[in-house]
């Protein structure tokens, strides 16, 4: 069993996180996504709408995810991935990590795990920023 590991904020849920999670699973057979804490979404400057286990509820009712999981709230990524031992993480195509010290730093943990990032979603509104955004234009 191959096991993908997608991560991220998922507080507006809209097309480009179903398709960030649906290419991620196209990548093995069982999609663990791991929903960041309110405590480390915060403290990288997130106006949280709903909390963490409200955002975990949510993305664990998605058809094509397999389990959710809050992360940590620290700012050690790696403490999930050591316990969830991943054989892939996926990443955004926008988010903000260096893949091979991803990889890098899974070597130094005994795992072999590859990073692969996704392809952008090619809708028009693909950001809970946008979206946020646009709600506030229309008020």
């Amino acid at each position: 069993m191959i096991k993908v590991m997608a991560s991220g904020v998922f507080d507006i849920l809209h097309l480009g996180h179903i398709h960030y999670l649906k290419e991620s699973k196209s990548f093995g057979d069982y999609l663990v996504v791991i929903i960041a804490s309110d405590y480390y979404a915060q403290k990288h400057g997130k106006d949280l709408v709903f909390n963490e286990r409200e955002r975990a509820q949510m993305v664990s009712e998605l058809r094509v995810v397999d389990e959710a999981v809050v992360g940590h709230s620290n700012d050690n990524i790696f403490q999930t991935v050591a316990e969830q031992k991943p054989d892939i993480i996926t990443l955004g195509y926008d988010q903000k990590f260096d893949d091979s010290y991803i990889e890098n730093e899974c070597r130094k943990m005994g795992l072999n795990t590859k990073v692969k990032r996704v392809s952008p979603y090619k809708g028009i509104i693909n950001s809970s920023s946008k979206i946020r955004k646009k709600i506030l234009e229309t008020m």
